[in-house]
């Protein structure tokens, strides 16, 4: 758990799937490896119950049954439990469905949009960059980028609201990275990571003990990041743009140098496990 004065956080992963180490490490990667899906559960002083992302779900198996969907299915296997999924996670957090008041999307990948439709009084909050990619894209381009449209809720564009309406935005002069921040700042603020998807959201949390940095797909592994080994050129297929995932680790990194308080997370990293209250 993650905690400010006013915030608290708290890290789960509902459900995997599988793929080979060297897509993440080509120089030592060996064997398959399991990509858990890290959300978060916020609670927020004056937003109330909020979401960023929640994992995988039975929707997965329903929206990707058909042509061309079905090949995101053959290109990651999943694997996910009734009992791991967001809304059992919360009904044993005392949590009910329409409790949650904001559902931020990382980005629109279904490892982090599954669930989506089990909570419906939830306002959907994203970049208008992923948006727009979300209502341009249709079939095959949508399944290469990594977008199931059947995961969204019928009433999904009538729920959904952009971050640039609510924020405001402001470039860190070192970094170059994008944060979007309230306008009453309280101590948590959204930040842009381009490449893996669209538009990709991560947050950022001053704390007590230390700043958090959890940037999502930025990368799927510390080491590697950290190390600046890139993964397989394969992932170039559906990516959204190599230039710009290759631009957000280098502004990643700056901002560490910048700020070496900060402790980075990424969601599939299994460094990120030991903060996921029920790690496996």
């Amino acid at each position: 758990m993650v905690q400010s004065s006013k915030i608290e956080i708290k890290f789960f992963a509902s459900g995997y799937c599988t793929a080979h180490a060297r897509v993440v490490n080509p120089k030592s990667g060996n064997g398959m490896t399991r990509f858990f899906a890290v959300w978060a559960l916020i609670k927020h002083p004056e937003l109330g119950i909020m979401l960023f992302d929640a994992g995988y779900n039975s929707e997965f198996y329903k929206a990707t049954k058909t042509w061309p969907e079905r090949l995101y299915r053959w290109a990651t296997p999943v694997d996910v439990k009734e009992e791991e999924t967001a809304k059992v996670i919360l009904a044993k957090e005392g949590i009910a469905p329409e409790a949650v008041n904001y559902f931020v999307i990382s980005h629109f990948h279904g490892d982090h949009i599954c669930a989506m439709k089990d909570f419906p009084s939830a306002k959907f909050l994203c970049t208008v960059a992923a948006l727009k990619q979300v209502k341009e894209l249709n079939g095959f381009s949508a399944v290469r980028k990594g977008i199931l449209k059947n995961l969204l809720p019928i009433d999904f564009f009538e729920r959904v609201i952009l971050l640039e309406d609510i924020y405001s935005v402001t470039i860190d002069s070192v970094s170059k990275l994008k944060f979007y921040v309230p306008f009453h700042f309280d101590g948590l603020r959204f930040v842009e990571l381009p490449g893996h998807a669209r538009g990709m959201l991560g947050f950022y949390i001053k704390t007590e003990e230390h700043d958090l940095l959890y940037a999502t797909d930025a990368s799927w592994d510390k080491t590697t990041f950290l190390n600046k080994i890139l993964p397989s050129p394969i992932v170039k297929l559906f990516f959204d743009s190599w230039k710009d995932f290759k631009q957000t680790n280098e502004n990643l990194l700056r901002f560490l140098t910048e700020n070496p308080k900060t402790e980075i997370l990424f969601t599939h990293c299994p460094q990120t496990l030991k903060h996921v209250k029920n790690a496996f």
